[in-house]
């Protein structure tokens, strides 16, 4: 609400508070009033007559009595003084009472959950003191200034245009630790040709060999039901490998550029808000290019070296056809409370080399599940999630790197670099605390145990699992493809190696998706 509503709102409330007052006010004083038989007449009454004579009844001319009446025996009613001095005395009020407390109970005791919660807000004290002081309170200053001064309605008008505001242009960036930051424009037109179409197109720049070009439209056919075609050109120079298997170090850091281009149709379908299908086919071609970036050795010069073994796919260009399914049943609420629920997704991803054929082909799976609850049924929230993906060939052929199982930069791996970890299937688990910190954002710490494994997991052994950490700030599930972050994570070796911190990513940055 703005200042303007507030005020004009409390305006009315007094505005009714006043003449609910003067309407008692004339009540009381209604009640005050004494009765016709309390009040004191005056009658004018006849002339006067002789001293000492007694005064004449007055003459009733509305109903004279007849004639043959005999004269009344009554006294005449008082008048003037005599009648005044003759009226009982006016009852004075009783003193007002003390406003009675009709609640009549104790304050209730404190529920379970209310109790709980200090569990986590002890544990998580240095972290709610960093996202409290210096994350919550200077994010609160901004919005609260930017609400009085209507900034948001401002910098809209300023990015939209078009009848209605239905189309705009605006900034984004992205600044992301061992990676090229990157700035860019987010174009979007709403009701394009028809209505509930949308068009959107982005272009992002992250310095030389750093390029992203996409377009795209999405048509709904109803709230629920959706298709999406979308185009997109992507070069990058920084993208990072460290090698393949549970137990690579950060000494063999390396990189290597590609040139991504994809083109995909999504239908998408939604069930009762709760369940969520999506399905897909799609054409990438990966060509891979010899670029150096961020000072580090390229995967080329490193294999040439033999520091690393070339992994599989390796400066081979391929064309991928693909078909994606994924489903997604989620019982918890969107908005800011009563956060409960359980979240359960499992997807599938089959590929082919068409320019090789059905030996190049791969399939890409996996599922996971989350419960939350909702402490305070305020949106404090305590989750526990598990994922576990795989990678198998369909093939005579290996998996290509770049299609492996790669984790990093994302939950449950938050507080590992993107491409960190490779390898045939991955198992992570996760214990994570939400809390709202202002509008549509959430403030987030994470602890998580995981890594990655051969086929199937079968080297699985608890001593090979990493630790991965997060904090930070991001936006609530109420905004979808629409993405605000500043989160800060640690990483570390196995616990077979001590369990070294050896793993930081930052990432902050505003995106949108179509």
């Amino acid at each position: 609400m703005t200042p303007r509503s507030l005020w004009q709102v409390r305006g009315l409330r007094t505005l009714v508070g006043v003449l609910c007052l003067s309407w008692a006010e004339a009540a009381l004083a209604e009640d005050r009033r004494p009765s016709p038989e309390q009040t004191p007449t005056e009658s004018p009454g006849p002339a006067p007559g002789p001293a000492g004579a007694p005064a004449a009844a007055p003459e009733d001319t509305r109903n004279p009595a007849p004639p043959s009446s005999p004269p009344s025996t009554e006294a005449p009613a008082p008048t003037g003084a005599a009648a005044a001095a003759e009226a009982p005395p006016k009852e004075e009020l009783p003193p007002r009472r003390e406003t009675p407390d009709y609640k009549g109970q104790k304050p209730p005791p404190p529920t379970a959950g209310e109790v709980l919660i200090w569990v986590p807000r002890v544990i998580l004290l240095p972290a709610y003191l960093v996202t409290e002081y210096v994350v919550r309170a200077p994010v609160g200053a901004v919005a609260t200034a930017a609400e009085k001064g209507s900034w948001p309605n401002a910098v809209f008008q300023f990015f939209a245009f078009g009848p209605d505001n239905k189309g705009g242009i605006f900034p984004v960036f992205l600044i992301n630790f061992g990676f090229r930051p990157s700035i860019g424009l987010h174009f979007f037109w709403n009701d394009t040709f028809v209505e509930r179409n949308k068009v959107t197109a982005d272009a992002a720049w992250g310095g030389s060999n750093w390029i992203t070009l996409a377009v795209g439209d999405r048509y709904k056919f109803t709230p629920d039901s959706s298709i999406a075609v979308e185009a997109r050109w992507n070069r990058r120079p920084d993208s990072i490998y460290f090698g393949i298997g549970s137990e690579t170090t950060t000494e063999f850091r390396s990189r290597y550029g590609t040139d991504v281009v994809a083109g995909t149709v999504t239908y998408l379908q939604t069930i009762h808000r709760a369940v969520r299908l999506e399905a897909g086919v799609g054409l990438v071609r990966t060509i891979f290019r010899d670029y150096s970036c961020c000072s580090d050795p390229t995967l080329q010069e490193r294999v040439a070296a033999g520091e690393l073994p070339a992994p599989p796919g390796f400066n081979e260009n391929y064309t991928a056809a693909q078909v994606g399914f994924r489903a997604v049943v989620d019982t918890r609420n969107p908005g800011p409370l009563n956060r409960s629920g359980i979240r359960l997704g499992v997807e599938a991803a089959p590929a082919v080399d068409v320019t090789r054929g059905f030996d190049h082909s791969w399939i890409k799976y996996g599922a996971g599940i989350e419960g939350s609850w909702d402490v305070t049924g305020k949106g404090r929230v305590l989750s526990l999630g598990v994922l576990a993906l795989f990678a198998d060939p369909l093939g005579s052929q290996p998996v290509p790197f770049t299609e492996l199982v790669t984790v990093g930069g994302s939950e449950p791996f938050t507080g590992f670099l993107k491409g960190r970890l490779r390898d045939r299937s991955a198992l992570g688990a996760q214990l994570s605390w939400r809390w709202p910190v202002f509008a549509y954002l959430d403030g987030v710490a994470a602890v998580g145990f995981g890594n990655v494994f051969d086929q199937h997991l079968s080297n699985f052994r608890w001593d090979l699992l990493r630790l991965s950490a997060e904090l930070g700030v991001r936006t609530a599930a109420a905004l979808g493809a629409s993405n605000f972050q500043f989160v800060v994570g640690i990483g570390t070796e196995p616990f077979s190696q001590g369990l070294r911190l050896t793993s930081f990513s930052l990432a902050f940055g505003v995106t949108y998706a179509l």
